[in-house]
């Protein structure tokens, strides 16, 4: 079951609960980073933790969800910027010079109406994805502003580095100037490893039109 999220409605959790009675899939396309979309994707969160007698994690798992919207929404507002200016995002020199301006002037429409609707219109999208597989419960952030191959080494790249360090060792190697300081990637394995008993339980991968998030979660 697919629920597409409003501007200003909370979405009824009655659709998420009848998928993890029927062992479906639960999709929910976020049109916006609303506070009550937020929520609403917590509350699910919390239900399919329910179900893996996990739920003494939920705070912990919220924090990582925050950190995958924001990445997605960012990665979105991002691509709307750089096509409003008529930028090639994959071309090296309209990308150094849209992103010289974008952290200020894209950022900045963040939480802007206008610029969600805009982002819409572009059919740039959020989608999360909600399943247990036997004793393991998958959330999976799909989004079409496709990662690069480049982005996905230097993501793949900074979690090897930071595996087994300390905090300070973790911030000086993943700072990287060129896409802001990719604390975040290093968090949500870190909680993630504290939750689930799995090594492949963060993971980012791209197909031809999506940029693929996982968590996965073991019982």
């Amino acid at each position: 079951m697919t629920v597409t999220s409003g501007l200003t409605e909370t979405p009824d959790i009655s659709c998420a609960l009848e998928c993890i009675k029927n062992k479906t899939p639960f999709e929910y396309v976020l049109n916006g980073p609303s506070q009550a979309s937020r929520e609403f994707i917590k509350n699910v969160a919390l239900e399919y933790l329910r179900e893996i007698n996990k739920e003494k994690f939920y705070n912990l798992l919220c924090l990582c969800i925050e950190e995958v919207i924001s990445n997605c929404v960012k990665a979105n507002i991002k691509r709307a910027y750089f096509l409003s200016n008529n930028l090639d995002i994959n071309n090296p020199e309209d990308y150094q010079k849209g992103m010289k301006n974008f952290k200020e002037a894209g950022m900045g429409n963040s939480k802007d109406a206008q610029f969600v609707e805009k982002i819409n219109s572009l059919g740039l999208y959020v989608k999360l994805s909600f399943r247990l597989e036997g004793n393991t419960f998958y959330l999976t952030a799909h989004n079409n502003s496709v990662i690069s191959k480049e982005e996905i080494e230097r993501i793949h790249k900074k979690l090897k580095l930071c595996e087994n360090q300390t905090p300070e060792q973790m911030f000086m190697n993943s700072i990287d100037t060129t896409e802001g300081a990719g604390l975040g990637i290093i968090m949500i394995k870190r909680i993630l490893s504290q939750i689930s008993s799995t090594n492949d339980c963060f993971n980012i991968s791209a197909t031809d039109t999506e940029t693929i998030t996982e968590l996965k979660i073991l019982k």
